[in-house]
Parts: C-alpha cells; sequence; structure tokens
C-alpha cells in the first residue's frame, strides 16, 4: 500500500483492526514508519450497500449504474455500447476512491 493511494478516510487495517485513515496516520505511511498499516481486502463484507446480481456475478451500486464490481477478476468494469475498460480493485481503500471519483460522496461504510 503506498501513500498515494490513499485518502484521508479511507479504511485501512491498523494492527489488523479496521480504522479510517486520518492526516496522523497517512504521515507516519508517507515517512516509511507504516508497517503497521495494510490494506483491508475487499470483500462480500464490505459490500452491504451494493446490489448482487446474480445473473452477470457482480455488484453495483445504485449511484454507479453504469459500472460494476466483478469479485472474481477484482475490478471494476464499464460496459456502455461496445466500451469496456477496468479498473482494478482488491481493497477497500480503492473502491472507496473509485466511488469518491465518480460520485463526488464518500462511500458509506460500516466499519
Amino acid at each position: 500500500m503506498q501513500a498515494s493511494e490513499l485518502r484521508l478516510g479511507n479504511v485501512i487495517y491498523e494492527g489488523g483492526v479496521p480504522v479510517l485513515l486520518d492526516a496522523e496516520k497517512l504521515i507516519s505511511i508517507i515517512q516509511g514508519e507504516g508497517a503497521h498499516y495494510t490494506p483491508v481486502p475487499l470483500t462480500k463484507d464490505w459490500l452491504t450497500g451494493a446490489n448482487y446480481n446474480e445473473l452477470e456475478h457482480e455488484y453495483s451500486f445504485p449511484e454507479l449504474s453504469q459500472w460494476a464490481l466483478d469479485p472474481d477478476y477484482k475490478e471494476i468494469v464499464f460496459n456502455g455500447g461496445y466500451i469496456a475498460t477496468s479498473a482494478p480493485v482488491e481493497y477497500v481503500h480503492q473502491l472507496q476512491n473509485f466511488y469518491f471519483v465518480m460520485t463526488g460522496e464518500e462511500l458509506p461504510l460500516q466499519i
């Protein structure tokens, strides 16, 4: 996990416990002193606000109608006409960042 891929408010592990990233933690990671901070793997438990499409085996959020999360390939896919693009997403903070970029809102998560 690199500091450049993190935003304040991202969910990370601190000693195995999920916490929100604050300025102090981010500075620690930037300074190379954040070994006890690790990314949180994206599991079904973190997707409680998403809708699951059994036919496509994908999760989607109402706010991101053209995008879906494919948990098998660990990517977010866009299907619109003939365009098919993807963005890798393996960790909770990656999904949070994508959601924020696309909606301008924070992804509601329960910690």
